[in-house]
Order: structure tokens, then sequence, then C-alpha cells
């Protein structure tokens, strides 16, 4: 699976592309596609646009990991930050990218285990997860890659998740069958034994009545 992360930002929009194989993560990948405020605002968002559409030329991921919007006290940034977010995403939509969305705090809870994590244990981790000789420069780009490691491990516990459950319900459907065949079996045995104790119960009858009228006829002579 290779899933590129985004850390949008008008000025700054980091991106990062890693490779996930069974329990291991790699970097392909990663930049910072950065425009200028003296540009007119379609003119930024046209280059985030187009270096995003590149990327996904380049490396053919499959999947998209992109932060979610914190509006906080600055709300002009915000807009900004959100402009430049749909800028990357239709250029993922439009490549037809799976988009997986997470919060600052969910991506360090996954790559760091914690909320909390501050942006040098964050590095740090990237760094260890990807098996880079070195830290991921510059920050947005090692938020873009902390991104898509963050998706990778959350769909990779996912995928065990839905393995697992599938295993539990073939299990129980086995034995389920099981049950079902082993009262099947009794049923039989039960019908087989009824009927083999009703076939040596006529024998009986009919020998009964035979002494009855043998008796009846001895008696009837017995008088005469």
């Amino acid at each position: 699976m290779i899933v590129l992360g985004i850390d949008p930002g008008l000025a700054h929009t980091g991106w990062g592309v890693i490779e996930a194989r069974g329990n291991t993560c790699r970097a392909r990948a990663y930049g910072c596609v950065t425009t200028r405020p003296t540009e007119s605002i379609d003119h930024r968002l046209g280059s985030i646009f187009n270096e995003i559409s590149d990327v996904i030329s380049q490396y053919h991921p499959s999947q998209l990991a992109i932060e979610k919007i914190f509006f906080g006290e600055n709300e002009r940034s915000a807009i900004a930050t959100a402009q430049a977010r749909g800028a990357a995403i239709v250029a993922c939509s439009r490549a037809g990218l799976e988009v997986g969305e997470y919060t600052p705090m969910q991506i360090k809870q996954a790559v760091v285990g914690t909320g909390s994590a501050d942006k040098y244990q964050v590095i740090f981790m990237v760094r260890n997860i990807l098996a880079l000789d070195h830290d991921p420069h510059p920050d947005h780009a090692a938020d873009a890659l902390a991104a898509a490691v963050c998706h990778a491990l959350l769909v990779r516990t996912q995928r065990a998740t839905r393995r697992m459950a599938a295993a539990d319900a073939l299990r129980e459907a086995e034995i389920a069958s099981r049950d079902q065949a082993a009262a099947e079996a009794r049923e039989v045995t039960a019908a087989a034994t009824a009927s083999r104790a009703q076939a040596g119960q006529l024998p009986s009858s009919r020998t009964s009545r035979i002494s009855t009228r043998d008796s009846v006829h001895t008696s009837r002579k017995a008088r005469s």
C-alpha cells in the first residue's frame, strides 16, 4: 500500500509518500509545496494542485492521509489552510485516491503513543518507523510523513481486526454446523431405536394373541 500524506497550508503544503508492506513502512519521497504571499490566491492554489498532481503521477499512491483543520483563534489562517487543503484533496480525488482525515492529536497518538507529543517526538518516531538515517525536513514534510504513517498503522489495525472477526465468525459457523450435525445424528439414532423397538413388540403381541386363542380352545375341550 502506497500512502500520500499531506500537511496542508497555503504558504507551505508538506507532502510525504510512504510504502507499507506488512509491519514495515518505508519513505519513498517527501517535500514541500511553497507559495509566496505576493502571488494571487488562484495562482497559489493552482501551484498546490499541480505539484500534488505531479507527486501522484510519479509515485502512484492509492491512499491519502491529510490533516483536519483546527479552527483556533486565528480564523484567517484557518481559512487559508482550508483553501490549500481543498486544492490538495481535489488533486487526490481526480486521481482516485481513498481519503483518510485525521486530527493532529490522532496522528500523534498513532505515531508516538500520546496525543500530547511535541514536534520533536513526532519527528523522532517518524525517523525510526521509516528507518531514515536523518530527520525529515522541513517540518511540514515531517508532519505529512507522520500523517501517512498514522494512516498506514490504522489501516493495518483495521484489516487485522476484520480478519480476526472473520475468523471468529468462521469458527462460530463451524461449531454451529457441528452442533446441528450432532443433533440430526441424535434424531436419526432415536428414530432408529424407536423403529427397532416397535418392530420387536409386534411378534410378541401376535404370540400373545395366539396363546390366548390356544388357551380358550383348550378350555372348551376340557368342558366337553
